[in-house]
């Protein structure tokens, strides 16, 4: 029988002196019994780690009070005050976020809190989280670079950039209002201030940032696009010399050119089309869903992005010849997806933009900016501001009022400038 030293018996008796915590679990949650009349309980529910403290002599006390602890958590009535920021984005997430919204968004909320916003705050308590430790945040984020790997030089982020993180810092906190964690938000009545900087470079990029303006084809390069895109679209679809799987990349890419231009869809909901969707009988597109990719996830379908978004409306008749050409070449590639743009990249429709501009000296403009451009050629057009908001599936026309303001302004001057000619 091993013998214990009188060092390793003094040793033991002074660890059971200082010891406070026995630390006592069951099978469902656990505590950790004080020797100040006062038990820790913990309890982990759909990977969430919920906690209190509470009054307990003893064990049969602690055990009475975690078997009450437990049924309240399993019941939702339970509400944990002692949260950090980061416990409590994360439920934020799971309860109030991915029920409700798309997997990109999630996406997006998750990147910014992980590298720009728990990083800085997520250690401390909700309560503990105030306006004045938010304000800090703030003014010491805005001047924080950007962390693009692929470039030489990152600038200053943006300020809609850090408005963006503020937004979701402002939801997360006014969950936990809702759930009665905090009773008001911390993040209320914040104003970033991003002008009291002294770095040319900074005051240069932010300026820029202010005037910046959507962009769009004018229409004379409207017209050359379309033409452009015409002429492509029928040298691939008639070019026998190229293989199969080339012919529909070349033609549907253009395609999709066209029919932004004509309809002014969202790039998800181009690729959210099916043939029901596009009709050749009625002249008519469809919007009824939307078609995203996700990196790890791939390609998903999902409602659009709003109410309004569907929406049956009608395609010019020049579009027609190129819809019946498309539709006979999947026919003649036997071609059985739903979609009928599903063997194109989603994200990759953009860089081939991109290069497409670039190699035909057409101003640059993103592929989203299509939308933008078909909405201005109507503006100028003579259309009226409401049918142009309900062909663009926007929520109300406010949207579409606050993006085309400057075009809207542009047609005011010059509907003043008719007047002086009478």
């Amino acid at each position: 029988m091993a013998t214990i030293t009188l060092e390793e018996e003094v040793l033991q008796k002074l660890l059971k002196q200082i010891t406070t915590v026995e630390n006592k679990k069951r099978k469902e949650g656990s505590y950790e019994l004080y020797r100040n009349g006062r038990a820790r309980l913990y309890y982990m529910l759909d990977n969430v780690s919920h906690r209190t403290t509470v009054d307990a002599k003893n064990e049969e006390e602690a055990q009475k009070a975690l078997d009450s602890f437990i049924e309240k958590v399993k019941k939702g009535e339970f509400i944990d005050t002692n949260y950090t920021f980061a416990e409590f984005a994360q439920i934020w997430l799971d309860k109030k976020i991915k029920p409700n919204a798309g997997d990109r968004c999630i996406d997006k909320y998750i990147g910014a809190l992980n590298t720009r916003i728990l990083p800085y705050i997520g250690n401390i308590k909700l309560k503990k989280l105030t306006k004045q430790k938010l304000e800090n945040y703030f003014n010491m984020i805005k001047n924080t670079k950007t962390q693009y790997a692929n470039r030489k030089e990152n600038s200053t982020v943006k300020p809609d950039t850090v408005k963006k993180w503020k937004s979701i810092i402002h939801a997360c906190l006014e969950y936990a209002v809702d759930c009665e964690i905090l009773s008001k938000n911390p993040c209320d009545k914040i104003t970033i201030v991003f002008t009291n900087t002294t770095d040319e470079k900074t005051i240069k990029q932010l300026v820029k940032s202010k005037r910046e303006k959507i962009k769009y084809y004018n229409y004379n390069e409207y017209k050359f696009v379309c033409n452009l895109a015409e002429e492509e679209f029928q040298y691939f679809y008639y070019n026998n010399k190229i293989s199969n799987i080339k012919k529909l990349r070349e033609v549907g890419r253009r395609f999709l050119v066209l029919l932004d231009l004509k309809t002014g869809m969202r790039r998800s909901e181009l690729f959210g089309l099916t043939r029901e969707d596009l009709s050749i009988k009625d002249l008519t597109f469809d919007v009824n869903k939307s078609r995203h990719y996700l990196k790890g996830k791939g390609k998903y379908t999902k409602y659009p992005k709003n109410d309004s978004s569907i929406r049956i409306k009608s395609f010019p008749k020049s579009l027609l010849k190129y819809l019946k050409l498309y539709y006979e070449l999947l026919d003649n590639l036997n071609y059985t997806e739903e979609y009928i743009f599903e063997y194109l990249s989603i994200d990759g429709s953009g860089s081939w933009f991109d290069e497409w501009q670039d190699r035909n000296n057409i101003k640059n403009i993103k592929f989203h900016d299509l939308r933008h451009t078909h909405a201005t050629i109507l503006l100028y057009l003579g259309v009226d501001i409401k049918t142009i908001s309900e062909r663009l599936g926007h929520a109300d026309i406010q949207t579409t009022l606050n993006i085309y303001a400057d075009v809207l302004k542009e047609l005011d001057i010059k509907s003043v400038e008719k007047i002086d000619t009478l």
